[in-house]
């Protein structure tokens, strides 16, 4: 698969300790231009909750999370088959937002790794605000159909209708997506998917994370997966909405020029190709 270098946060890690202050306004920086942050130094399981705690205003009760909030992202031995439940297994899983059925999901998605395992388990992230670049560039008429409101279902019998690309106030953008047996897209959506996907692909990122090592991600703007994997690997998962000194206002900025109307009709043309086509095919990049 693709891949390209993880330097999107301009080397700066932070620690859960150091998130405080002027350190967290750097922080909601950070996330606000790259919607990426790299942590370090995570001892246990106390301090990834530290991290969450001064990232997030309030964390979210998943339904796989333990009583402090926490997910611990394993091989349980019986989920991996299971639809919903990919990530308790392990194989790949294919990239998605967290909660895409749920009409409001979490802003800030944190994962902090405590075991790597013995080989595979990289972590994948697609920037959505490249995808929707590179879909401007050449495709807007794929933007178009998959910012319907009735573009995807998600979910199982009480799941939602939603569009995959939103399109929001002041000229900002949410992505929502899963791409399993929860996710059913209308004739229209699913005949522009291939578009889609190539574009997904060709901004895919590879993450190794060792132990120690973590990423927060805007759930609102990035996807996520990983590779398969063998060994023990355990992640730990928080997911929350961001603490108001981050500054996250809502979605992300399209990232055409700010001087033009949001309507699509005012995408840029195909000619004005977007500069993510230099950053496929790098080396995958271990932090």
């Amino acid at each position: 698969m693709p891949s390209s270098n993880s330097n999107g946060t301009n080397g700066e890690e932070f620690t859960a300790r150091m998130l405080d202050g002027a350190a967290r306004e750097q922080a909601g920086a950070v996330l606000r231009k790259h919607g990426m942050l790299r942590l370090a130094r995570l001892g246990g399981r106390d301090d990834v909750l530290l991290a969450a705690g001064r990232l997030m205003s309030s964390l979210w009760k998943h339904r796989d999370a333990d009583p402090d909030s926490l997910t611990v992202i394993r091989d349980t031995g019986r989920h991996d088959r299971r639809p919903g439940f990919a990530g308790l297994g392990r194989g790949a899983l294919a990239l998605h937002t967290e909660c895409a059925q749920h009409p409001s999901p979490p802003r800030l998605l944190l994962l902090a790794c405590a075991r790597a395992g013995n080989a595979g388990g990289e972590s994948l992230l697609v920037d959505g605000q490249a995808v929707l670049a590179e879909l401007a560039a050449g495709h807007p008429a794929v933007i178009e159909v998959l910012s319907a409101e009735r573009a995807a279902y998600f979910g199982g019998s009480s799941g939602l209708f939603a569009p995959v690309l939103q399109q929001l106030p002041g000229g900002r953008w949410r992505l929502r997506l899963r791409q399993d047996a929860l996710a059913r897209f209308s004739p229209d959506a699913e005949a522009h998917l291939p578009a889609l996907r190539q574009a997904i692909d060709r901004n895919t990122r590879r993450l190794r994370l060792a132990p120690g090592q973590g990423v927060v991600l805007d759930n609102h703007r990035l996807l996520h997966g990983r590779t398969a994997f063998s060994g023990e690997r355990l992640i730990l998962r928080a997911l929350g909405e961001p603490h108001p000194a981050l500054g996250l206002g809502p979605g992300f900025p399209a990232p055409w020029s700010a001087a033009r109307p949001a309507g699509l009709g005012n995408q840029p043309l195909a000619a004005e190709q977007s500069n993510t086509d230099t950053r496929h095919y790098r080396p995958t990049i271990s932090w």
